[in-house]
């Protein structure tokens, strides 16, 4: 990245977020929710990147997130604000019917079994951004602050805990809707995921600032994902959305 975005001024006001330290407008003319990892255990920029550069190399959409600078010279990671999207509880849209329930099902099938690779146990309804297309919706995954190295490497061992946030989201979504996990769109991610090789990881990784992850930490994501830990912990997610266990 030749010349990142400049930040011109921020807000810290409004976001409900332990992580995000407010939203600012940068010299490109974009609003960008900015996270420098001062809220938890420092990782945050290069989780956040990481997992957003991994969502979209499998088929899963994110908003475009850059490396920002703030007016020390230090680099920070910054989530496109997204314009266009669902006003009120995208939740009570579908209900109503102004989101039909066909469009979901795939993109939250996608985004639940991708959360389980890079435990993820934090989404939560609020953590998924609707926004209306020509034909129907999209469904955006965003904030990746509590996965990945966050959680330590290698990851935790499977299935997320029950009251972890993750599972309570997919919980009220069946009361509303049913059952709308997908297998045949879950077991689609997790091959993708499968296939991605340590090229993909290093080009991502090499994307972003060098501040953002030590050369040793560098070491133990490729050794990690060279490994049959990450070929097992796919077999494993398949296997419990399958046979229910991960439910």
């Amino acid at each position: 990245m030749l010349v990142p975005p400049r930040i011109k001024w921020c807000d810290p006001a409004g976001l409900a977020s332990a992580d995000a330290s407010g939203v600012c407008r940068c010299d490109d003319g974009c609003d960008y929710v900015v996270k420098d990892g001062s809220a938890n255990n420092g990782s945050t920029p290069h989780d956040e990147w990481s997992c957003t550069r991994l969502a979209e190399i499998v088929g899963i959409p994110s908003p475009p997130c850059t490396a920002i600078e703030r007016p020390d010279g230090s680099l920070v990671f910054g989530s496109r604000w997204e314009g266009g999207v669902a006003k009120e509880p995208w939740w009570e849209m579908i209900r109503r019917g102004d989101i039909s329930l066909k469009d979901i099902p795939a993109s939250l099938s996608r985004i639940y079994a991708f959360d389980h690779f890079v435990h993820n146990e934090d989404r939560h309804l609020n953590n998924f951004l609707f926004r209306e297309q020509r034909h129907g919706w999209v469904v955006l995954a965003f904030d990746y602050s509590r996965a990945w190295l966050f959680n330590g490497m290698p990851l935790p061992q499977l299935p997320f805990r029950p009251q972890k946030k993750t599972i309570l989201a997919r919980r009220v979504l069946c009361q509303l809707f049913g059952e709308y996990i997908d297998k045949a769109e879950t077991d689609q991610i997790l091959d993708r995921l499968g296939g991605v090789k340590e090229t993909h990881i290093l080009q991502a990784i090499n994307g972003h600032p060098k501040t953002w992850l030590s050369e040793g930490q560098k070491d133990v994501i490729v050794n990690w994902w060279n490994s049959s830990a990450r070929t097992d912990r796919i077999d494993q997610i398949r296997q419990g959305i399958h046979d229910g266990s991960y439910l």
